[in-house]
């Protein structure tokens, strides 16, 4: 099953929104482009936006699909 989301970059304040797959034991993430908000990611969001994983966010926001 899937729905939509998004999480916001702390360091450049833009909003990203994300087709969100329930996984095992988390959740995969896609960008994607357009239509309604869907759920605040908090955990997601704090999770990504740690020091150590900027790579992995930025891997998001290149299209590049990503598990939290």
């Amino acid at each position: 099953m899937q729905g939509l989301g998004y999480l916001n970059d702390n360091i450049t304040n833009e909003k990203i929104l994300c087709l969100v797959r329930q996984g095992t034991y988390g959740r995969y993430l896609k960008k994607r482009k357009s239509g309604k908000n869907g759920v605040h990611l908090t955990d997601e969001e704090i999770f990504l936006n740690l020091p150590e994983e900027i790579d992995r966010l930025n891997d998001l926001k290149n299209g590049v699909p990503i598990f939290c």
